[in-house]
């Protein structure tokens, strides 16, 4: 019996923890693809494109 409880935990906790990684990885790809989007338009030069680019693979 108390078997399904304690399974209902750990799966409610591994759907948590594995969507916050997912979130952060996302975030950091789509920062890129939007300043490579700013970048095409041309909204910015290279040069703000490079360092730009250099602070969001730190």
């Amino acid at each position: 019996m108390m078997l399904v409880p304690i399974l209902l935990i750990v799966l409610v906790y591994l759907l948590f923890s594995d969507g916050r990684k997912n979130i952060y990885i996302k975030s950091e790809d789509n920062a890129e693809s939007i300043l490579k989007e700013r970048y095409v338009n041309g909204e910015i030069d290279e040069e703000t494109f490079r360092k730009m680019r250099s602070v969001i693979k730190k």
